[in-house]
């Protein structure tokens, strides 16, 4: 079955991060080229920043949203309303269906109503799948799609290992000169700008995931040897417990929590060392974006995407997820100003350089041309 032009996207829980940026620009260059675009996501009576989360969203996007008589955060209501929403749109019309979340609910939705779909994974396998049964409940699903995207090599690599299916690499949408130009503007941010020691930096959401508790424990240890500053961007659920630990710590002077910032890339700039802790990932854009600024990255081995940017070590540094003793290592020896450091940052930087490009719509355009 050929679509010329009519796609439908699926993304209930619409938050802010990098998955979010990703979506937005394919949707938008898609729009650009006269491909008609639905949205099916969450939106509460009293969603008062539902429209902030859209603002880059191109304006001739139909943005398809649930009748709901509440409000609601957790994921799984979004979720089951929203699948409710695309299945009775698809019963009635034929689609293209492109999930970006929720992809076991969107497949079913597509095979019920006789519609086409590809499907975007953006958690690495080894985070859900965690028995045999999982397994072949997932495989079985993935299975159902017309075709399975994923952001990396390393990636592709975890769903053959897990699934035994074959899945494409979409690289995700990466403004290099936009970032390098945004890094560039000013900020009075005396924390970081006229501190002359070590300055550490992690953007991102505040959650379990991001396992920033790591980065804190080798922090408070790394304090006791060496002058040191962190700074921590972002908002999320973890934010309250991560503040009492850097009070029980007495670490307050030295670490500063701010909330998210639509341009990260200026205090990244001031920055020596982009820090990440996470347990898992889906090819993290906030490295990708590190990368192109040309700062020093360390990150936890988690799965996927860290190894692939890094290239093994050599374009940064990474230690096991979870081991703040060894993050601790890494950085009271760290001679930032080194040859060797400065060469793991030109290979990060030329990795992304080759590997990435704004205008993602492309390669997407011709997998939808070959289904």
């Amino acid at each position: 079955m050929k679509y010329t032009n009519q796609l439908m996207f699926f993304y209930p829980s619409i938050e802010i991060g990098g998955l979010e940026k990703n979506l937005f620009s394919l949707i938008n260059s898609l729009s650009k080229k006269n491909y008609h675009i639905n949205l099916i996501t969450f939106k509460g009576i009293k969603s008062n920043n539902f429209a902030k989360k859209l603002y880059s969203l191109d304006k001739k996007v139909n943005v398809i949203t649930p009748n709901f008589f509440f409000d609601t955060n957790k994921r799984y209501i979004k979720y089951f309303f929203c699948f409710l929403t695309l299945f009775k749109l698809c019963s009635k019309n034929k689609f293209l269906i492109i999930s970006f979340q929720s992809n076991i609910l969107s497949i079913i939705a597509a095979k019920f109503s006789n519609n086409q779909i590809i499907i975007r994974c953006n958690t690495a396998p080894s985070k859900y799948v965690s028995n045999f049964n999982k397994r072949i409940f997932f495989k079985f699903f993935y299975s159902l799609a017309d075709k399975i995207l994923v952001t990396s090599n390393d990636f592709k690599k975890e769903i053959k290992k897990y699934f035994n299916l074959k899945s494409f690499v979409h690289r995700q949408s990466l403004d290099i000169e936009g970032i390098k130009k945004r890094s560039r503007e000013k900020v009075n941010f005396d924390f970081f700008k006229k501190y002359k020691h070590l300055k550490l930096i992690n953007v991102g959401r505040l959650t379990d995931q991001k396992d920033l508790t790591v980065l804190l424990k080798a922090f408070s240890k790394l304090l006791k040897i060496r002058k040191a500053r962190l700074l921590i961007i972002g908002n999320g659920s973890d934010k309250e417990k991560l503040k009492l630990f850097i009070k029980n710590e007495k670490v307050s002077d030295n670490v500063k929590i701010i909330d998210f910032q639509s341009n990260p890339y200026k205090f990244i700039s001031l920055a020596d060392v982009k820090v990440l802790t996470s347990k898992y990932e889906g090819n993290p854009n906030i490295l990708l974006e590190t990368a192109c600024i040309k700062k020093l990255i360390v990150s936890s081995n988690c799965k996927v995407g860290p190894s692939e940017i890094l290239q093994g070590g050599k374009g940064g540094i990474l230690f096991r997820v979870g081991d703040h003793n060894g993050l601790f290592n890494i950085l009271k020896n760290l001679n930032i100003k080194s040859k060797k450091i400065k060469k793991k940052i030109n290979i990060s930087n030329n990795y992304v350089k080759k590997n990435f490009k704004k205008d993602i719509s492309e390669p997407f355009i011709n997998i939808i041309n070959k289904l």
